[in-house]
C-alpha cells in the first residue's frame, strides 16, 4: 500500500489535501521529508547506504536516516519511525534535536541532529532500505562526502562545522 502524505504549502501550513506517494506534488505545495544525522558518544557519525532497490539515489551513501511524514505524522513521529525501520536504532523525541527545517520544492526538509550511544553490533539494517553503513570520525568524514559517491548537500559544511 503507497503512503499517504499531507500537503503543506510555502510557509509549512497544512493545507488539509492529502497525496499518495508517487504522484505528482502540485506547485505551491510540498510535502514533510525528515533526515537525521546520529553522532556517537565517542564522536562517529554513523552514515548508510541507500539500497540500490531505491527511487532516489540508489546505491549512495547518506545520512544515518531519511524519509518521508506520513499522513498525520508529526515530523519527529516519522523521524523515530525511519530510525527503527532503516537502522534498527531506538529514538525517544528527547533524543531529537532539530537543528533546521530547509524549504526546497517538492519538500520542507527537516533535519536533526541526535547525539547517542550507539555501537555497530546495535546497528540492524533493513535491506529494502540500506545496503551498508560506516561509523566515520568528523575527521574522516569530510573527505567521505567528497570521494564516495554520496549524496552532496549545500547544508553539510555549515551542518557539521556548527555541531559542537
Amino acid at each position: 500500500m503507497r503512503e499517504r502524505w499531507d500537503l503543506y504549502d510555502a510557509e509549512d501550513k497544512p493545507t488539509g489535501e492529502v497525496i499518495l506517494r508517487g504522484e505528482r506534488i502540485p506547485k505551491g505545495r510540498y510535502h514533510r521529508v525528515v533526515e537525521a544525522w546520529l553522532r556517537t558518544k565517542d564522536g562517529h557519525f554513523i552514515l548508510q547506504k541507500r539500497s540500490k532497490k531505491k527511487k532516489n539515489f540508489p546505491g549512495f551513501w547518506s545520512c544515518t536516516a531519511c524519509g518521508s511524514v506520513q499522513q498525520g505524522e508529526e515530523p519527529e513521529e516519522a523521524m523515530i519511525r525511519e530510525m527503527a525501520e532503516e537502522m534498527g536504532i531506538t529514538l525517544s523525541r528527547e533524543d531529537l534535536t532539530l537543528d533546521r527545517i530547509i524549504s526546497e520544492f517538492p519538500a520542507h526538509y527537516y533535519i536533526y541532529k541526535i547525539e547517542k550511544d550507539v555501537r555497530e553490533q546495535d546497528v540492524v539494517i533493513d535491506p529494502e532500505e540500506v545496503d551498508d553503513f560506516i561509523f566515520l570520525t568528523a575527521d574522516q568524514l569530510p573527505r567521505w562526502i567528497e570521494e564516495q559517491n554520496m549524496t552532496k548537500l549545500a547544508y553539510y559544511d555549515d551542518f557539521f562545522k556548527n555541531w559542537a
